[in-house]
């Protein structure tokens, strides 16, 4: 019914009825911080390097670019990045904190004219990014203590030290300034967060670009040597920052560093306590651009021995328990040349002997034997998995690989080693059941795939600690490419963080779901064994690859679901056609400054790149896009809108919604950029006050970034504006017509949409 209202004979009416609303020509007429001293983080940096390196020095692959940032904020023509990396000290002296779940480097971009601070960018980037979040002591500036981030997207953003809890609410843009809490026994609320808190023990060291100028287009390279040098306090392009980031001036091209220092305080030296701390300190590496790190956890993989026979007899392969858990990690390597080491697990170095703790790290299947596990959890057939594979299983084969100095370990530089063309390794038939009773059994696989454990940084010639993903399977493209005279770095480039091993799709055996999986010899041989992991799904945030191979074999389909809930899908893209291989990936939205302003309300947000994985040229396809609006959307679709990026601003695009299946279809995507659905929720008009001597006020609701007008009517003919507003929020709007009629009127508002 029509709000009703009476004062000195003016009767004004505001029409609230649905019925009214008309949508033609694209509009809605509607019813009615100081400077900063180093807090006794002694100043180490004494001089500046005078000479800037050359960005383009190096014929290799070079370090992520400002180009390649996908989390921006602010605006203006300069830019800057913040890089972070959460790593694990080599000294846990005066301090609690356990280490970091992963290794994990991080960038954000930030835009600003004229001049800035660190720590403006710090700020800025804090408020856009709610899963970033510091712990800051100010009494001397800002000094950072903690830095962590909410992988699983929860909102459980906290710290505690075991005596003090600050939680999400206690945060104010994600900054937090507690003096109560002690920074040196601090832990994350949520486990699974991405977290270092630090101040006598291992703490954040800050770390600019060589020379303090700017003009840096790529991340700064760390260089080969493994910590700084102590006489200059610079690591390659990197340089230990003389102030906090009160003081730290951005220019175009400046990049702010963290990362935990690798020693920290030394209890044992014979110093002062004053200059107690270990030189040992690291630069952050060259981010990879991506946005999840796998936590490890025991159900993912195989949790118990169900039955063994013919078990190889000779130690240290004859143990079958060395098949739980994941995959291998480090190995201790007698036989090199250069002596006893420990060596990473890589597609050339395979895992073999026992661990650097004494371990059994694999297991010898005899001919005519079998291993039988059950994993820690069931294992679904999910199409929506990366590239419809369900499970994982990893041996002990490797590539050969030439032009290496010596024999492979981790010294050999994989910018210079190439793969020879075939694998070396073990055939394997791997059977799955529901039961443990009844199978099926998949095709002789004739080898299984290599692991790899760790990222290779390709700018800087060098293994980094950050480990690859063992629940992410490959793409099936590589399994079946020749690598042959391919670097091995090239090779590991296509891998986008998967860890290697054969993955097996469910679909193929009829089952929903397993949890029981045995794997015997191929005919007339034995086969080793390290691990079985089943797959999780990828989440925004992640990356994956497409090939013209994968939609010859039928697999079309990319799927990317919430990270704090892998049964929710977000992103689809379905490819009708492809150029070349192809890196995929997709990244949340948060903050818009950067960008045109959107209208109407926000539900979701994405940038979504394809880019080629080896070499320069642009990568042509054709995909679908299927997004979803929000969780708790229930309309048909004729209220949403969907935006994409073209550049100077964003353009509406066609699509179809289903109802049924909550999907939002924009079909033909030719050039993927940031993607924005958004609702148009129509303003309800209502009086907020009538006054003796002024006229009717009236308060809505607005769809932010369209003008909204106020018209008022006496004969519901002639319809005349009274005021015209064009917000930027959702914040509640209120207008007056100081000129109302003594009789009666009518009000209505109009939304214009773009």
């Amino acid at each position: 019914m029509p709000l009703f209202s009476v004062l000195r004979g003016l009767k004004v009416f505001l029409f609230s009825n649905p019925a009214l609303v008309s949508q033609s020509q694209t509009r809605f007429v509607l019813p009615c911080r100081p400077g900063q001293k180093l807090k006794d983080q002694f100043v180490k940096k004494i001089c500046l390097l005078l000479a800037l390196a050359s960005l383009f020095a190096s014929p290799r692959v070079q370090a992520i670019s400002l180009d390649d940032i996908q989390l921006w904020t602010g605006s203006g023509t300069n830019r800057a990045a913040l890089v972070v990396e959460w790593n694990s000290p080599e000294v846990f002296n005066l301090t609690t904190v356990p280490a970091p779940i992963a290794n994990k480097t991080m960038v954000w971009g930030y835009r600003f004219n004229g001049s800035a601070t660190g720590t403006q960018m710090l700020t800025a980037i804090l408020a856009s990014d709610p899963k970033l979040y510091v712990v800051v002591d100010d009494t001397y500036g800002t000094f950072i203590e903690a830095i962590g981030y909410n992988r699983n997207g929860n909102g459980v953003a906290g710290v505690t030290d075991g005596m003090v809890t600050d939680g999400a609410n206690t945060f104010t843009n994600g900054i937090l300034i507690d003096p109560n809490l002690n920074p040196d026994a601090a832990q994350a609320i949520n486990s699974g967060d991405l977290f270092w808190s630090g101040y006598f023990g291992p703490n954040w060291q800050t770390w600019n670009e060589e020379g303090d100028n700017g003009g840096f287009l790529a991340s700064p390279n760390r260089g080969a040597s493994p910590f700084w040098d102590g006489n200059t306090y610079s690591q390659g392009q990197w340089a230990s920052a003389n102030y906090g980031p009160d003081d730290l001036m951005l220019t175009n091209g400046s990049w702010i560093g963290y990362s935990v220092t690798a020693a920290g305080y030394d209890n044992n030296t014979t110093h002062a306590a004053y200059y107690a701390y270990n030189n040992d300190e690291q630069a952050p590496p060259s981010p990879d651009g991506t946005y999840t790190a796998y936590v490890y956890n025991t159900n993912d993989f195989a949790a118990a021995i169900v039955s063994t026979n013919n078990i190889d007899s000779t130690s240290p392969y004859n143990n079958p328990l060395a098949v739980l858990g994941r995959p291998t990690l480090n190995f201790f390597d007698p036989y090199p040349e250069d002596g006893d080491v420990t060596d990473r697990v890589s597609i050339i170095d395979d895992p073999f002997n026992v661990t650097p703790s004494g371990s059994d790290v694999i297991t010898e299947v005899s001919i005519g034997g079998q291993i039988t596990v059950k994993l820690g959890r069931k294992v679904y057939d999910d199409p929506n998995n990366p590239y419809g594979i369900d499970l994982i299983v990893y041996g002990n084969s490797f590539f050969s690989a030439s032009d290496t100095s010596g024999s492979v370990s981790d010294l050999t530089d994989l910018n210079a080693a190439t793969l020879g063309s075939g694998i070396n390794g073990h055939a394997a038939v791997v059977s799955v059941s529901q039961d443990g009773t009844n199978w099926y059994d998949y095709a002789t696989t004739s080898v299984l795939f290599p692991d790899n454990a760790y990222r290779w940084d390709d700018t800087n010639d060098s293994w980094t600690d950050e480990e690859m993903n063992p629940t992410k399977p490959l793409n099936p493209y590589i399994s079946t490419n020749n690598f042959g005279g391919q670097t091995v770095a090239s090779a590991l480039d296509q891998f986008i963080g998967a860890a290697g091993g054969s993955g097996y799709a469910l679909k193929a055996s009829g089952l929903p779901w397993i949890q029981y999986v045995r794997i015997t010899p191929g005919p007339g041989t034995y086969t080793v064994i390290d691990a079985v992991a089943a797959v999780n799904p990828a989440v925004v945030g992640a990356r994956l690859s497409i090939a013209p191979e994968n939609l010859a074999a039928g697999i079309t389909n990319l799927a990317f679901q919430s990270p704090g809930n892998s049964s929710q899908n977000l992103i689809s893209l379905n490819f009708d056609s492809v150029s070349e291989l192809a890196k995929v990936s997709t990244v949340s939205l948060h903050e818009f400054s950067a960008f045109a302003p959107v209208v109407g309300h926000v539900a979701e947000a994405y940038q979504i790149t394809v880019k080629a994985i080896g070499g320069t040229d642009a990568v042509s396809y054709l995909a679908d896009l299927i997004l979803h609006p929000a969780a708790n959307y229930s309309g048909n679709g004729g209220d949403l809108r969907v935006w994409q990026w073209v550049g100077t601003n964003w353009a509406a695009q066609a699509f179809a919604y289903s109802a049924t299946n909550q999907e939002i279809l924009v079909a033909g995507v030719t050039n993927f950029s940031a993607c924005v659905v958004s609702q148009i929720i129509p303003p309800t008009l209502g009086v907020q006050h009538l006054t003796l001597n002024q006229g009717p006020t009236f308060a809505f609701t607005p769809v932010p970034n369209c003008q909204q007008a106020l018209q008022r009517s006496t004969n519901l003919v002639t319809w005349t504006t009274i005021a015209t507003v064009t917000p930027t929020s959702e914040s509640p709007v209120s207008l007056q017509d100081n000129s109302a009629p003594a009789d009666k009127a009518f009000y209505r508002l109009v939304v214009t949409l773009p």
